[in-house]
């Protein structure tokens, strides 16, 4: 019996739940990305050294490699360089590209919400020339990139003093140098991922995320989350009518959303999986296989129904990041928690770029109790300490 192949495309340590959950099929899996060092590059049974961003290195590897799956990993350049190839090949799992690109760029995707009228962020896009006059919007306000990921790019402004500022650093990590300016929500932040089958969701996971080293990118989190059963509701009721109103394929859809008393508002969403192992929280937080249910729709396998899971086990999630380079020598933390397990990222002695651009490892936590979970998960960056060389970095 001929082993069926799959390229996995994306090679960081993020990736590597996925990698194994393809071996777990019984699959030959090779995995492309540019950093030979990377952690999926190490057990990969082969490697392709290319920049997956361009769709046209992926697509003459793919043209060369007799690949029966095509799998992308836990960025938006891998999703959608790999949604450009499936169209030509029709590799299963992947929506049509211009639905893909619609979930995929801020302000497209504002314009998707706004047109089913779910509840999202008021917003403009920014056009060369545009008076501050223009925007419709109350001070203050944040500016993205519509294309960038991680909180690159973005900047909350107070005036219209800041604005030009803000414009100019948004392009600048916009591979298209367009960028949406939306409404500041002072409320909650959290996270919805859903798995789809014939257009509906199937099983869900709901997660509460804090920002609290680089305010635009997630840090510290938990689950199970604490949001009502009404909020959870209205969420995955609007996440059905996404994917009912796009005819999205079987498979992940990741939301972020904000929550204020009994309002929510969506922020954005991704066909990808999310980074920084977020599926190992819901893993160790639920007992299900969080990377085999992203796997299956790739593998032209049904999503499972949702399992029975009693008494979830509270678990936080800590991505220990820094404010300034450094050179790191050690990490210490004192959590309160039954258990903890550090996935190091960093050498002692390598350089650690300040957030959103690096990190030093990922810290998982199981609390005690739901108290204990809702006052520490915010605050565990505070109980993390970086301990650094007195190097200079040139």
């Amino acid at each position: 019996m001929t082993t069926k192949k799959a390229l996995l495309v994306g090679s960081s340590f993020s990736a590597t739940p996925i990698f194994y959950a393809l071996k777990d099929h019984g699959l030959h899996v090779s995995v492309c990305g540019n950093n030979p060092s990377d952690a999926c590059h190490q057990y990969a049974d082969a490697s392709y050294f290319i920049d997956y961003s361009d769709p046209e290195h992926l697509l003459s590897v793919v043209e060369s490699g007799d690949f029966d799956f095509l799998v992308p990993t836990c960025n938006d350049y891998s999703y959608m360089s790999c949604a450009k190839v499936a169209e030509k090949f029709s590799f299963p799992g992947f929506d049509s590209l211009p639905t893909a690109t619609e979930l995929h760029t801020k302000n497209l995707f504002r314009q998707l919400t706004q047109r089913l009228g779910i509840p999202a962020p008021r917003f403009t896009e920014i056009n060369v020339g545009m008076q501050i006059s223009d925007l419709s919007l109350d001070f203050p306000l944040l500016m993205k990139p519509v294309d960038s990921f991680s909180g690159r790019g973005m900047s909350k402004i107070f005036s219209e003093t800041d604005l030009a500022l803000a414009i100019s650093d948004a392009q600048r990590y916009s591979r298209v140098g367009k960028v949406v300016v939306e409404e500041f929500l002072d409320a909650s932040l959290h996270s919805h991922s859903a798995f789809l089958q014939k257009g509906t969701v199937q099983q869900d996971f709901f997660v509460d995320e804090f920002c609290t080293v680089y305010p635009y990118q997630v840090n510290c989190s938990n689950h199970p989350s604490l949001l009502t059963t009404n909020i959870k509701d209205s969420v995955r009721e609007a996440i059905n009518q996404i994917s009912k109103s796009l005819g999205l394929v079987n498979g992940l859809i990741h939301t972020q959303f904000m929550v204020r008393e009994n309002e929510f508002w969506i922020i954005e969403t991704m066909r990808r999986c999310p980074g920084d192992l977020y599926g190992v929280l819901v893993t160790y937080s639920t007992g299900v296989d969080y990377a085999d249910l992203f796997v299956r729709s790739f593998l032209d396998l049904p999503i499972p129904e949702s399992p029975f899971k009693p008494n979830e086990v509270l678990y936080g999630r800590h991505t220990v990041s820094g404010t300034k380079s450094q050179t790191l020598m050690s990490i210490a933390s004192n959590i309160p928690s039954v258990s903890s397990q550090f996935v190091s990222l960093k050498n002692s002695g390598e350089h650690l770029k300040e957030a959103p651009f690096d990190k030093a490892g990922i810290l998982f936590v199981e609390f005690e109790s739901q108290q204990q979970m809702e006052e520490v998960t915010p605050l565990m960056a505070g109980y993390v300490n970086i301990n650094s060389y007195n190097i200079n970095i040139n």
